[in-house]
């Protein structure tokens, strides 16, 4: 799964931009994702890969799974708020509060995240 959120809000967007600045500046790739059958391709113990690739909506009217995107992902940047707090140049006061201006942006925007699911099967014999 990739970091990338489509259709966000100005506060959503630095969010998700400060992560990906922090991926970059650690030499992580940041389309790692986009590139699984590739290179499960390039392995010649695999076989019959396959890849799927479908949308997360963060919608809270979407029940339960979609109140569980909009929560999975403010906790998530509630989880990494020490490493955020520098790229973001904001204090926890005012990062709390965009916190929750991202919920309400995920929710309100129809905000969404691509899911990418990559899988094969080792050839018999090796």
């Amino acid at each position: 799964m990739s970091l990338f959120g489509y259709r966000l809000g100005l506060v959503s967007t630095k969010m998700f931009d400060a992560v990906r600045k922090i991926q970059t500046s650690r030499n992580l790739d940041n389309n790692l994702a986009y590139k699984l059958r590739s290179l499960l391709e390039q392995n010649d113990k695999l076989e019959d890969i396959h890849e799927d690739k479908n949308m997360m909506r963060y919608k809270t009217e979407d029940g339960k799974l979609g109140k569980a995107s909009v929560d999975n992902a403010k906790y998530v940047f509630c989880n990494i708020k020490p490493v955020l707090l520098p790229v973001l140049s904001v204090t926890t006061e005012e990062f709390d509060e965009m916190i929750n201006v991202l919920g309400k942006e995920l929710d309100n925007n129809d905000s969404y995240l691509d899911i990418n699911r990559v899988y094969g099967r080792k050839k018999e014999n090796t």
